[in-house]
């Protein structure tokens, strides 16, 4: 189904001084104002179609100074609009990127605002979970408070983060194994691309060109190196807490067995050896020697 934009006010999507709400409380003016565009907004996302088989949707975006008592969840519970909306307008991988004193844009319309490209490890996740021919997407400009600048955003009506991107959002732990990747297949049962039968896939794969750099996801001791008929190339890193991390199909190996290691360290390739069918990293994460989902443990991120 179709959705047309319609434009919350004459400053809605496309000047770069977005209305400002001084405070999230029900005495303020514009705060009203916002909730009455927020309320109808899902008026909209809830009603029938027109005669065109279109859904008219109004979205508007407001400013908000962010205060140090502030929090991410609690910002989104008094706006009624979920988290999932803000963290995406606004670019933010984890509730702790929300700065005091920076401008948070308040979308009126509940969704997902996708970027044109991916910033960093936790977009370039976010982008692979969405087919970008989905009809009912909208494409408009923000422009951003800090920069001036604008850009294009892509909304998905109603949207949510799904599982595993909400999982590596709300529990950032360790960094991310790559200095980008689209996962390709998740933690839990599937069919083996290579054999065919159904299997428990103890880790996740992230599809990334052949050679790219592969970073150990957090301190700690390489335990293991070697070739596996299964693996490929791989390498073990052993963390404090009872957790290693395992990473497979390596092209090349570039660290040494016994070796201390940082958050970061260039632990080897992207490559396809062993059981793979293309370039892309195997990643595992164990905690007392049972494998763990590992988006339950990593921060999508490209900072070193």
């Amino acid at each position: 189904m179709l959705c047309c934009l319609v434009l919350a006010g004459a400053r809605a999507a496309f000047a770069a001084d977005y209305p400002r709400i001084p405070a999230l409380d029900p005495a303020d003016p514009v705060f009203r104002q916002y909730s009455d565009d927020v309320r109808d907004a899902r008026i909209a996302l809830a009603g029938a179609a027109n005669r065109k088989g279109q859904r008219v949707l109004p979205v508007g975006i407001y400013a908000y100074r962010v205060l140090p008592t502030d929090t991410l969840l609690g910002i989104a519970a008094r706006c009624s609009v979920p988290y999932d909306a803000l963290a995406s307008l606004n670019r933010l991988s984890a509730p702790s990127d929300l700065t005091p004193g920076t401008v948070l844009l308040l979308p009126t319309l509940p969704g997902l605002y996708l970027p044109d490209d991916a910033a960093g490890a936790f977009e370039t996740l976010l982008l692979s979970s969405f087919d970008p021919d989905d009809p009912s997407i909208i494409t408009f400009a923000v422009h951003d408070t800090g920069t001036g600048t604008k850009r294009t955003v892509h909304c998905i009506p109603d949207g949510l983060f799904d599982g595993t991107v909400r999982a590596w959002f709300l529990t950032p732990r360790y960094r991310f194994p790559l200095p980008s990747g689209v996962v390709t297949s998740s933690f839990g049962m599937r069919k083996n691309p290579v054999t065919g039968n159904l299997v428990f896939h103890k880790g996740v794969d992230l599809a990334a060109p052949r050679g790219t750099s592969v970073y150990s996801c957090a301190d700690g001791e390489v335990v293991s190196t070697g070739f596996d008929s299964v693996y490929g190339n791989y390498v073990i890193v052993r963390h404090e807490g009872g957790k290693e991390s395992l990473y497979g199909h390596l092209a090349a190996v570039k660290i040494e067995l016994r070796e201390r290691v940082k958050s970061g360290t260039i632990l080897g390739t992207v490559g396809s050896t062993g059981q793979s069918t293309g370039p892309h990293l195997h990643f595992e994460i164990h905690e007392n020697g049972i494998p763990k989902d590992p988006a339950g443990f990593i921060k999508g991120t490209t900072q070193r």
